[in-house]
């Protein structure tokens, strides 16, 4: 998966949740107006960041803090120069001067939020998120040892939803300094439990329609097809691309919604590298919502894709090809068997293939 575009168009927050729910390691680099910024991945989890903008190095922050004073960080680089760097600052200070281990943790994590969060504040620029089997070494290079990471990541969800409240915050005191009132923030009092993953609250609302979310990167169909749904009473949310579906479904799924999600089978996949992009987003809704009703569409037979699906515990539907879709009977036909399927628990029987 490589991730390429313009903050304009994705959002921070949106690349830090497709991230966290794709569960891959690599780095994220942003640029905007000649600042530079770098977020790190372990498995999906953020455990450095920095910024060109914000630079602190951990022996200044944990001077600030109180934890250690300017002699101590003075006999630790030393230490850290004669082993030739290959020990991290913190790994030097926890063995040799018994500083704790959840102090640095602590400041680590306060680091790392901040410099994030003060990314949030990069409206336009581009991004860049390249996978990498480590990230040890980066472009050939050590991590820089004056610099730290987390062993165990932060939430990219928590991260995300903290800094998007952050600068809606910051906007709404701007909007209110404008005006020359106050303006109360409704957000304030949320609460994130870092630990909880992307798990939403448990809620489960009677839903008086059924909600769906369709994903086509072809226009007129899923046009089509997501019109036909609606008339057939259901709440339908149109997706062109994976990012977008990821991102949508994440929010329903934390708004209690459980939808459905119609995927068509041949798509790009998230890097341009292939056009199974449908299989790669089944696996990734799949390993992160378990709960909902995955389908897969397609207007022609991949046997090895039929087959994934198959292990997978769905079913999939043959869709009507594009000179097709303006056909009254062959998309109503098309229709209702998916109305057909999603009248039933499609997970707990055995995938079979809809005609």
């Amino acid at each position: 998966m490589s991730l390429v575009g313009n903050l304009e168009e994705l959002g921070l927050g949106e690349i830090l949740q497709i991230v966290s729910l794709s569960r891959k390691t690599g780095v994220l680099s942003i640029s905007s107006k000649g600042r530079d910024g770098s977020v790190f991945f372990r498995q999906g989890e953020v455990v450095r960041a920095a910024s060109s903008s914000y630079q602190h190095s951990l022996g200044e922050l944990l001077i600030q803090k109180g934890a250690i004073d300017p002699a101590m960080l003075h006999k630790s680089l030393i230490l850290q120069q004669e082993n030739g760097f290959s020990e991290l600052l913190g790994v030097i200070l926890v063995k040799n001067f018994h500083i704790s281990q959840d102090i640095i943790e602590e400041v680590v994590r306060e680091q790392i939020e901040n410099v994030i969060f003060s990314l949030f504040a990069w409206k336009e620029g581009t991004y860049k998120f390249e996978v990498r089997s480590s990230i040890e070494v980066v472009d050939g290079t050590k991590m820089d040892p004056m610099q730290f990471m987390l062993d165990h990541g932060l939430n990219p969800q928590f991260l995300a939803m903290e800094g998007n409240r952050i600068q809606d915050e910051k906007r709404q005191a701007t909007e209110a300094e404008s005006a020359g009132g106050d303006r109360s923030d409704d957000t304030a009092g949320l609460t994130f439990n870092l630990a909880e993953g992307s798990k939403p609250p448990a809620v489960h609302s009677q839903l008086v329609q059924h909600q769906i979310v369709v994903v086509d990167d072809d226009g007129p169909t899923l046009r089509a097809i997501a019109e036909g749904l609606t008339e057939s009473g259901f709440i339908v949310h149109a997706m062109t691309s994976s990012e977008d579906t990821l991102v949508k479904v994440d929010s329903l799924y934390r708004d209690g919604e459980r939808p459905a999600v119609l995927i068509d089978m041949i798509m790009p996949k998230m890097d341009g590298s292939g056009v199974l992009g449908g299989i790669e987003l089944l696996e990734l809704l799949h390993n992160n919502f378990k709960e909902l009703q995955l389908i897969i569409m397609t207007d022609y037979h991949h046997i090895e894709a039929e087959k994934k699906i198959g292990e997978l515990g769905y079913l999939f539907v043959i869709k009507p090809r594009r000179i097709e879709i303006s056909t009254s009977a062959i998309l109503n036909s098309f229709l209702t068997r998916v109305t057909d399927i999603i009248g039933h628990s499609t997970k707990s029987e055995t995938a079979v293939k809809w005609q």
